[in-house]
Parts: structure tokens; sequence; C-alpha cells
């Protein structure tokens, strides 16, 4: 059934938490909103266009849902923005500039928003193999928005040197258990230096007050490829954390046991490495139990996996796409 016909030159969409408004980011650095159309509710029309960026948007990200209709974009020209939707009752609702972030001077590869016990977050991964993270000083106005740190996806002192080029990223936080996120998140990088390419865990540490890295994916039986993108999987009881790595190659599964001492290097177990899909995987996602993954392939196929009830992950079933 299709839902929408979308204008020519989009560069990416999303959907926000409760799948009933997408947005798209089009080349010509223009915003797009869809909804449902309210005389018939299987039909979405564009009820919002506007100008964000002289560049194309290359990536949008919905805010957290207690925050209400709220947006972040990043662009091809080195910049970024929020955006939030302000209720009007005489006229249409509009869409309003929060912040632009002029200050990176790179461009932009992904950007996820972390709601944090000390605040609403921005990180973003940048064309430098550098990390940055932002926050909002009140999350009550969104228009003033800090760095809080940035740092290179490294921690050798010689690979700190280094001149990286990165050509995509992908971050994931950990989601939230509760109604607050601790702060950590993975993150990997397309990029020309093997340090920087490796999928990794950074945590804010309370006590010394700065983000360091805590974990590695990566294990030396398995070629892994370009990183095209990583999800965190939810919790819902499980003793260890799940992240699914999807890349040039394969996608993979790991578990990570955060231990409750402070400073304690978290286990890591790689749980599954398949090579299934033909010409390497673009996403992977987890359902909303993080029991079920689904990854897309270069091949036109979408596999679910599930670990049965020896621990052991495996295709559950096979989806063929339609071209219409």
């Amino acid at each position: 059934m299709e839902l929408m016909t979308l204008e020519a030159g989009v560069e990416h969409t999303c959907w926000n938490a409760s799948g009933v408004k997408m947005a798209a980011g089009m080349s010509d650095g223009s915003i797009q909103i869809y909804e449902p159309d309210k005389g018939a509710s299987s039909d979405f029309l564009c009820t919002s266009k506007w100008k964000a960026h002289e560049g194309a948007v290359v990536k949008l990200v919905w805010g957290p849902q207690e925050y209400g209709d709220l947006l972040a974009c990043c662009s091809r020209d080195g910049t970024m923005s929020v955006w939030e939707e302000i209720e009007d009752k005489d006229k249409e609702d509009v869409w309003s500039l929060c912040h632009r972030f002029t200050d990176i001077g790179v461009p932009v590869l992904d950007i996820a928003f972390g709601n944090c016990v000390s605040g609403l977050k921005l990180v973003a991964a940048g064309g430098d193999g550098h990390l940055r993270v932002y926050e909002a000083s009140n999350v009550l106005e969104l228009k003033n928005w800090q760095l809080q740190a940035e740092f290179a996806n490294v921690t050798d002192v010689v690979e700190k040197l280094e001149t990286v080029s990165c050509t995509a990223a992908s971050i994931s936080w950990r989601p939230a258990a509760d109604a607050i996120q601790q702060p950590v998140f993975v993150v990997g990088f397309q990029t020309n230096s093997p340090q920087h390419s490796i999928a990794k865990v950074w945590e804010f540490g309370e006590a010394h007050q700065r983000w360091h890295l805590v974990a590695e994916l990566t294990s030396p039986d398995h070629d892994y490829g370009r990183i095209n993108h990583v999800s965190w999987a939810p919790n819902i009881g499980r003793p260890y954390e799940l992240i699914a790595i999807s890349s040039s190659i394969s996608v993979s599964i790991w578990s990570m046991e955060i231990p409750s001492i402070a400073g304690r290097r978290p286990a890591v177990q790689l749980l599954g490495y398949f090579t299934d899909h033909e010409g390497g995987v673009l996403q992977a996602k987890w359902d909303m139990s993080g029991m079920t993954l689904a990854s897309a392939g270069c091949d036109g196929l979408v596999k679910l996996w599930q670990s049965n009830l020896k621990g052991k992950w495996e295709e559950k079933s096979s989806i063929v796409g339609t071209q219409h």
C-alpha cells in the first residue's frame, strides 16, 4: 500500500516515535513534514516545508518525545540546526529555529539526541573523526546550546595526530531503561584509519566530568569491512546489553555487560557474525523488545534474527523486497 509520494531530491527520511509524522531532508537544503490526511487516514500529505540550510540536508533525527516535536538536522555545508514545532491557535503550526551550530567546520556525518540525567544532549560525528557533544543549557528553552566536549574517536596519542578522512558515521545511544538515559553511546565511522573504523562505546564519567572509551567492538577472527550502521537494543530485564553492527561484509551482534562498579571495563562478547547478505548490510534495527533484529542488505532482502533457547543467534525469516 502506497502511503505517500515524495518530491525528487530526497536525501534522508525519518519517522517520529509515534509513527504519525515523517520528516524528509532535501538536496536543496529544505525540510518537509508529512502527516496523515485528516480526510483519508491512509494517505500522507506534506503539511510543512521550509529552507533549513544552504547545502543538502543529509540527516534528520527527532528529539525525545517529552520535548514535543523537535528536529535536528545536519547539512553538507558543515552546519547543524535544531527546530521545534510551535502551536499557534490562530493559524497552522509553524516550525521555529531553536539553534544553528556553525562552529563545526567539517561535514557532519551523523547526529543523535540523548536525554540524560544532566540534560538534553546532541552528539555529532564529524568528517574529521571527532565527536562533538552539545548540551542544552535550559531544557525549557532550547535556543541555547553549548559544546560540552570534543574528542577524537581514538585514545592513543599517536593515532590522535593522524589526518583522518571519514565518509560516513553512525551513532546509537543506550536506550533508556526508565525515563532517563545513561550518558553512553556507540559510534562507528567509515574512514581511512583502521583504529577509527572500529565501533566504540563511549561513556561520560561523572567523577572526572569527561567522556572515556569503555569498549571496542572488534575481534581478530573476523573482517568487518566498512561500518554502515550501529544499533543499541532496548533492554527489558536482560543482565547485559546488545549492540548490532552493519557493515559492507556482515551484520554482527555483540553483548556487553556493564559493571556495577565504576571504573571497571565492561565484558564484551561477539554473539553472532553473519555474512548471509550479498553485497553487505546497509542497516540493522531492533524491535521494541530488543529480542528481534532486522537487517536490510544490498541484495534487497530484509532478514530477521533471533536468539534460540541455547543463546545462539540465527536467521528466522527472510523478506524479499518488491519493486513498483
